[in-house]
């Protein structure tokens, strides 16, 4: 049906009306922004965050200022078991680029015996470690400042006579290392960490390391550990020429760590 054009003509004022109090409330409505989500990929300058627990095992050896005064009489060394726990945090730049935050306590042996074999020690040393270092893809080049905690030394003598004990042919003693007796250390690593399984959120790698401490083992020459004394002497079987630890006690370990994502 067509309307005359009188009747829409008078229509038009009556819709305005009606849209007046909308177009008014409409103005004065003020704009509230959205929240924007924050950002949890990323950290500083850090593209990855990565943390987990961390574990090696190997063998630790003393080859460089074995005990003995001349070299017919050098004693010898050989391997004993090390190993390290704790756990690493990698905060990674880019694939490439990254650094590395460890923490562990990392314990080692040192065992040094006459040629014969008949004398020896056998020295547990205890350290908290802490473990900067820069990685470059999966090679990790850094440096282990290594503060003693604890130690036990097992003493062997084939002969031995004390003046309190003249009947005494074997003498055999463990004690504990005091930690005045040990070195802080600050040793130089390195370690090449290789990817073997990777998840989602996490990967499990596998770790071969290497250290070289840039100290001795032991703070001095007399340790207090060393129970072979006369009373009237100063000096033991364990003390001077043949005191173990003089020189640095380096390690080389594999393990695992297991490493989760921290960003997302």
């Amino acid at each position: 049906m067509i309307r005359p054009p009188e009747l829409r003509i008078g229509l038009a004022p009556i819709l305005l009306l009606i849209l007046m109090p909308l177009l008014a409330h409409a103005q004065w409505r003020k704009y509230i922004p959205g929240k924007p989500v924050k950002d949890t990929s990323k950290f500083w300058i850090f593209q990855d965050v990565t943390v987990g627990p961390y574990f090696t095992g190997g063998v630790s050896r003393q080859n460089e200022d074995l005990p003995g005064a001349t070299p017919e009489l050098r004693w010898h060394s050989t391997p004993r078991f090390a190993y390290a726990f704790g756990g690493t945090v990698d905060f990674a730049i880019n694939t490439w680029i990254g650094i590395d935050l460890t923490a562990l306590y990392d314990t080692r042996d040192l065992y040094a015996a006459n040629p014969g074999g008949s004398d020896n020690i056998d020295l547990s040393l205890g350290y908290l470690a802490f473990q900067p270092s820069i990685r470059i893809f999966w090679l990790l080049v850094g440096l282990a400042f290594d503060l003693p905690m604890s130690g036990s030394a097992t003493e062997n003598l084939a002969v031995y006579q004390h003046a309190d004990q003249p009947n005494t042919h074997s003498y055999t003693e463990n004690v504990n290392v005091q930690t005045s007796d040990l070195s802080a250390l600050t040793e130089v690593r390195a370690t090449l960490s290789v990817p073997i399984i990777q998840g989602d959120n996490a990967e499990l790698y596998f770790v071969v390391s290497g250290s070289y401490p840039l100290a001795k083992a032991l703070s001095g020459s007399a340790p207090s550990f060393d129970t072979t004394g006369f009373p009237t002497s100063a000096a033991g079987r364990f003390s001077g020429t043949l005191a173990p630890g003089q020189g640095p006690l380096p390690t080389v370990q594999a393990g695992i760590s297991y490493q989760f994502d921290v960003l997302h």
